[in-house]
């Protein structure tokens, strides 16, 4: 290795641990300004105690994905540390993963010290996956080990090294302990390995087939490993796709006999009678565009003028290798968007985040060219228009501007300590269940409480619910007719207080 490349290496090294340490320190903050965990995490938490108790498979059968739990259950058994403890050290530790993944990405595209601390900043300061920091999801995980499995892919298109190739195996696999369609990824985007290059043609498809060929081994000899270890990974997959089963169903109505539907609900009675061959392109038109203003909306204000001034302007220019490992990526990507949409028809910002993150990777190389031309040519504007999209992103990233959520901390400790212990509790609130201790199903508490469930409660319950219109009629009813008597209001920064009753009748 000569001087310069070992000063490259080095400068790199230093910048991916100041981006590891940054990441670290933010996340560490973001735990601490948050109030109250995610409702999600309370599912987690469910799942590791029960692997604590009765093992890993009652884990995987009361959730379906229950890697991220069995983690938290280890770390806990090891530490003694708490299990939401255990699972904000993951999550800090796999947004670490996740932030100088992406660095080594744009490292690996060019050589460029100023693009690559773009890099950081970018992934660093980008306000939606920012909103995350406090979570405990799974999906954090699965963005991490995808964008690892992008870096080495890029590598292994590159150098055509079977050593690449395996750590990109082992990073899709590492991905799919959170997600399962990180297995697409993982037999779909090594077609970029088959681009023309400076390569023959015949060693990239060896380089191909020997990856492919490697990957079906390696999952068919896991999936035997797990079957051997009574984990019945058949079960477990059946379950996964039982979830999407009432969706399929729901398509029939749609596509199906009962069409007509659909189409005297969208156009009325009278259009509905010409419209009836056009009823699916409408419907799959209108899902795509829920889907773009998704993926619009996770970008966000900060990002989508940079990306469309760098595509107007043609700013972005790659290496032919690393553009098809990314454009693979994204094609994958918003393939199972398009089909998670046309499914479930729903989608969220938070389901857009890896195909978001996989456009960010184009974000510094705008930048970086852009702040080339303008101090070329003596323009300052683009430096000042930088600087502010910086600040606005940072605050975006790190301040939140939600409803503080303490007064549910107030009614969680007032219940334990004011209420008999012995009394039921019936709430709508998680948070309260879990501090409780005195609801079994903590994780599947729901904000849309049944409101026969208020009706059937026996004397002596304690009801702590913020009102919801699902209930209201019923809440009401109880209170005129003095079956529920209001114990504590627990008023909210914005929106309804929450409510603590005993019911007496």
């Amino acid at each position: 290795m000569n001087i310069r490349a070992w000063q490259v290496t080095n400068d790199t090294r230093f910048i991916k641990l100041i981006t590891v340490l940054v990441s670290l320190l933010l996340s560490m903050l973001a735990i601490q300004l948050n109030e109250l965990p995610n409702t999600d995490a309370y599912t987690y938490v469910k799942a590791a105690e029960l692997a604590l108790s009765n093992g890993p498979v009652a884990a995987f059968a009361h959730y379906q994905w229950a890697n991220l739990p069995l983690m938290m259950s280890g770390i806990h058994y090891m530490t003694g540390m708490s299990l939401f403890a255990t699972a904000n050290l993951i999550n800090a530790l796999l947004f670490a993963l996740l932030s100088v993944s992406f660095v080594s990405i744009v490292a690996a595209i060019t050589p460029s010290r100023r693009t690559i601390w773009l890099a950081v900043v970018c992934i660093l300061m980008y306000p939606h996956l920012n909103e995350f920091r406090s979570y405990i999801i799974r999906d954090i995980g699965y963005l991490a080990f995808c964008l690892l499995a992008v870096y080495y892919m890029i590598v292994y298109t590159e150098s055509l090294r079977l050593r690449y190739g395996l750590y990109f195996l082992l990073s899709c696999l590492a991905a799919a302990l959170f997600r399962p369609e990180a297995l697409l990824f993982l037999f779909l985007t090594p077609i970029a390995v088959l681009v023309p290059t400076h390569s023959r043609v015949n060693l990239r498809q060896r380089a191909f087939l020997r990856l492919q060929t490697l990957s079906l081994l390696v999952v068919a000899a896991m999936g035997g490993s797990l079957a051997m270890l009574t984990l019945d990974v058949t079960a477990q997959l059946s379950t996964f796709l039982n979830i999407y089963q009432p969706f399929l169903s729901n398509l029939a109505p749609l596509f199906g006999a009962e069409a007509p539907v659909l189409e005297q609900a969208v156009f009325g009675d009278y259009a509905a009678q010409f419209v009836g061959d056009y009823t699916a392109i409408f419907l799959a038109v209108g899902l795509l565009a829920v889907l773009i203003a998704c993926v619009v909306d996770s970008l966000g204000l900060a990002l989508m003028p940079l990306l469309i001034y760098g595509a107007l302007r043609r700013f972005v220019r790659l290496t032919q290798p690393a553009l098809a490992v990314i454009v693979c990526w994204l094609a994958v990507a918003a393939l199972v968007l398009v089909m998670f949409m046309l499914l479930t028809r729903f989608v969220t910002t938070r389901y857009t985040l890896l195909f978001a993150v996989l456009v960010l990777i184009f974000v510094p190389f705008v930048i970086d060219r852009g702040w080339s031309l303008a101090a070329s040519a003596g323009r300052k504007g683009f430096g000042r228009w930088m600087l502010l999209l910086l600040v606005f992103a940072a605050l975006d990233a790190h301040l939140s501007f939600g409803a503080s959520k303490l007064h549910l901390e107030q009614a969680s400790r007032w219940i334990n300590t004011s209420t008999r212990p012995a009394a039921d509790l019936l709430t709508n609130e998680i948070h309260i269940a879990y501090q409780s201790g005195r609801v079994d199903n903590y994780d599947e508490v729901r904000r849309e409480l049944p409101g026969i469930n208020l009706l059937a409660a026996p004397p002596g319950t304690i009801i702590a619910v913020t009102p919801r219109r699902s209930f209201q009629a019923q809440l009401d009813a109880g209170i005129s007719n003095g079956s529920l008597r209001l114990l504590r209001e627990f008023p909210a920064e914005r929106g309804a207080s929450l409510l603590v009753f005993e019911k007496e009748l």
